[in-house]
């Protein structure tokens, strides 16, 4: 009885590794950058000025191709009462953005736990145990999981679409295949489309079956992974096989895990315009009348309107006024590269407030631990207007 209690409770351990594991990425790197950002000031928008269109950020910056609001739609949807809550305690905004890049991450982790049931019910719980940690040990699922990226907003749809494969629910595959290649990312035909094509071929699916789903659910749609029977583990289990196995996969997670600690440490330095935007808000008193002007440089590097936290300040992202020009002076303070031309053009009118540090690469120094460091410059500064034009 307690055996049966213990294993299952170990699907539940497994799931708490996979939120853990995002969660550390997320806090570790809680800024975003310049291709997340239609997302996620779609999102802000939608969660902060609601029917007030006139608004919305994409108005000012609608980006270079057209774009679907139903993604920030379901994650404002999602997150809204999270937000409403930390609204009310009088938090400031990050938290919210913190909010909703959880709320995506958790999207992604159910999709990853509904396809890793399917995995345990058709290979067992030793190929279901290791595809948990080999996905909780490696970078870049855990780190972009939470970033509000049409890939990752497609990956919500796709990991329970494979699932249905897997599980030749045929419906629910053309009808989330549908959804992902229409709405989020059209080159997922390729892949989705190889699946269903297979699925065809080895006449699993019927095309009347598949043609009664495929129109209604619209157009574009393809999808299917192969559905091969597991290898019985349990015959190597005291084998010189199985032994080497066990090395290799221990080998092969802690290599995943020391890559993903060095990329992520890496990454944290990663957004200086976000640390940028935060070192503003402590260094000038909120009751300061503030007009701030954010560079491009700034804008592209953590930026985003989660981090306007003073609702009384203005911040402007205007692209159309050159450095040093007279409507710079109107600005009390300018985030802006450290560009030393242009610095100068400000000697008179402005003081350095804060410098922000940035990555500038990796040096590798294999006679000390970690065989390796960060090189850091200055990616930003801030500066604050010494008096008003005349």
């Amino acid at each position: 009885m307690a055996g049966k209690r213990s294993s299952g409770r170990r699907p539940l351990l497994l799931l708490g590794l996979l939120v853990a594991a995002a969660a550390v990425h997320l806090i570790a790197c809680p800024y975003t950058k310049v291709e997340e950002s239609f997302t996620l000031q779609a999102t802000h928008d939608l969660l902060f000025h609601g029917l007030d269109l006139d608004q919305y950020d994409h108005h000012e910056f609608p980006g270079v191709v057209p774009r679907t609001f139903l993604g920030p739609l379901a994650l404002a949807s999602f997150s809204s009462p999270v937000v409403y809550v930390l609204s009310l305690l009088g938090v400031s905004k990050l938290y919210s953005q913190l909010a909703v890049r959880g709320i995506l991450g958790l999207g992604v982790i159910w999709g990853l736990w509904t396809l890793q049931k399917e995995v345990r019910r058709q290979f067992g719980a030793t190929v279901a145990t290791m595809f948990c940690w080999m996905t909780a040990t490696q970078f870049h699922l855990m780190f972009y999981c939470t970033r509000t990226l049409p890939n990752v907003l497609a990956l919500t749809v796709v990991l329970p679409a494979l699932a249905a494969w897997l599980q030749q629910r045929w419906a629910r595959f053309v009808w989330l295949s549908a959804l992902a290649i229409i709405v989020f990312r059209a080159e997922l035909s390729l892949l989705l489309g190889f699946l269903l094509l297979l699925a065809l071929y080895r006449r699993r699916l019927r095309v009347a079956m598949l043609l009664r789903q495929a129109v209604p659910a619209g157009l574009f749609w393809l999808g299917e992974s192969d559905s091969q029977g597991g290898a019985d583990l349990n015959n190597y289990k005291k084998s010189l096989l199985y032994k080497v196995g066990t090395l290799l996969v221990v080998g092969h997670l802690v290599m995943n895990a020391s890559y993903t600690a060095t990329s992520l440490y890496v990454s944290h330095f990663n957004y200086p315009g976000g640390v940028a935007m935060q070192r503003l808000h402590e260094l000038v008193p909120p009751k300061t009348d503030v007009l701030v002007h954010i560079d491009v440089a700034a804008a592209q590097t953590g930026v985003s309107r989660f981090l306007q936290v003073n609702s009384a300040w203005r911040y402007d992202k205007r692209e159309d006024v050159r450095p040093g020009a007279p409507d710079m002076l109107a600005y009390t303070h300018i985030l802006m590269e450290p560009v030393p031309e242009h610095l100068a053009l400000y000697d008179a009118t402005h003081r350095v407030l804060a410098q922000v540090p940035g990555t500038s690469g990796v040096s590798l120094n294999l006679t000390r631990l970690p065989p390796f460091s960060v090189n850091m410059q200055t990616k930003l500064v801030l500066l604050e207007r010494l008096h008003r034009p005349s």
